[in-house]
């Protein structure tokens, strides 16, 4: 049976409100206004029990969020920073998600002095016994008074990964060999203190690059993770390393590294 269609829409003015759905609620924390004159805002996902969603990458089954700024006016750029999600291993496959409640924190730079309007289409996935889509539409208006939800949106700062300098990373590399219509990608790592049973995941910032959910194995400090990974784009595939994201949950800690030499 093809899932049902749940619609969430949100219109925030300046002050924000929150809908209550089927499966929780979901809010725009206005946040504040940085020194440097970015706005730290963050989405408030608050799911009743037994719901949850999903990290910028779910894994193979799961539904990844699509943010669609469209009709915002006066941002020049956007950045996430996602917790760290729970990694759930069922009927043979690996989700990346959230369950109960979870603060997204988004910084948002003007692209000039002043004040931000935001216009926020945002798709995501939920679960209970099924996966469905679900939408958020969110209206909203960021300045120098702006002062909402800060205590949460601290607190999720604090729940997101580890860089690789305070994670202990000493050394890492990517390798790409072709394996019939595919390739394989495979990261190794070494880190000064071993991570407790580390679940890989390696990413591309360009669609034209996708790889598929990675096998990990470890020994001391030691991890090495291999994934599929398939070209869309046109010619030869070309792939900056700087553009690769790889991210390392573990039991004790978590860390995310920017780029991947060969």
């Amino acid at each position: 049976m093809l899932p049902r269609l749940l619609l969430l829409l949100v219109m925030l003015p300046a002050a924000g409100l929150t809908q209550v759905t089927d499966y929780g609620s979901v809010k725009l924390l206005r946040g504040w206004q940085m020194a440097d004159g970015s706005y730290q805002a963050a989405l408030e996902f608050d799911l009743n029990p037994g719901w949850k969603t999903y990290w910028r990458n779910p894994g193979p089954a799961g539904l990844p969020p699509i943010f669609n700024w469209a009709g915002s006016d006066n941002i020049g750029e956007i950045s996430f920073a996602w917790p760290v999600p729970d990694v759930t291993k069922q009927g043979g496959m690996t989700t990346l998600g959230y369950s109960d409640y979870f603060v997204l924190p988004i910084r948002i730079t003007p692209a000039e002095a002043g004040p931000v309007r935001i216009a926020l289409s945002l798709q995501f996935g939920v679960c209970s016994d099924i996966c469905i889509p679900a939408q958020a539409v969110f209206l909203s208006r960021l300045n120098e008074a702006s002062d909402e939800g800060v205590a949460q949106i601290e607190a999720a700062l604090l729940q997101v990964p580890q860089t690789a300098e305070a994670a202990g990373l000493a050394r890492i590399s990517c390798a790409v060999r072709p394996n019939g219509n595919w390739y394989e990608i495979t990261a190794e790592l070494a880190f000064a203190e071993a991570i407790e049973a580390p679940y890989v995941v390696i990413e591309y910032a360009q669609r034209e690059i996708w790889i598929d959910m990675a096998e990990t194995s470890s020994e001391g400090g030691d991890i090495r993770a291999s994934a599929p990974m398939k070209y869309y784009g046109e010619g030869v595939m070309e792939m900056d390393r700087t553009e690769l994201i790889i991210s390392v949950f573990g039991a004790d800690r978590a860390v995310e590294i920017q780029g991947c030499p060969s």
